[in-house]
C-alpha cells in the first residue's frame, strides 16, 4: 500500500514514531514501513495533486486499521500528534474502533479488541 504525502518526513515521523511501525528502507523520495511481515506501507512524494484535493471520507480509498491495546491512550497520543477524530469509538464485534484523519488526511482507525 503506498500513499502520496506532501510532507515525506512529518508522514514518516507520524507512522514511525506515533502509530510505532517499524521502518523497512529510507531514502529522500521513499519510505518504507512494515505493517506486518512482507506488508508495507510505503510513503512518496505527491505526484499528483489532484488526488490531494479531498480530505478525510472524501478522499476515498482504503482505511488502514491500526490494532492497538488501549484506544483512549492511543486515540489521545495521534491526538496530539496532529491526527483529527473523524467520531467518538464505536462499538465493534469483539471490541472498539475510532477513526482518524492523519496530518496528510487520509482515514486510519485505531482498533482494540477485548478478550
Amino acid at each position: 500500500m503506498s500513499l502520496q504525502v506532501f510532507d515525506l518526513e512529518g508522514a514518516r515521523r507520524f507512522w514511525r514514531e506515533i502509530i510505532g511501525l517499524p521502518e523497512k528502507s529510507y531514502t529522500p523520495a521513499w519510505v518504507e514501513l512494515e505493517l506486518r511481515p512482507g506488508l508495507l506501507l510505503a510513503l512518496h512524494p505527491v505526484f499528483y495533486p489532484n488526488a490531494m484535493i479531498k480530505r478525510g471520507y472524501d478522499r476515498g480509498g482504503p482505511v488502514l486499521a491500526i490494532r492497538v491495546a488501549d484506544l483512549e491512550e492511543m486515540s489521545a497520543l495521534v491526538l496530539r500528534s496532529g491526527a483529527r477524530a473523524l467520531g467518538t469509538a464505536q462499538e465493534i464485534p469483539g471490541g472498539l474502533s475510532r477513526d482518524f484523519e492523519d496530518p496528510e488526511g487520509y482515514v486510519f482507525e485505531l482498533v482494540e479488541m477485548r478478550g
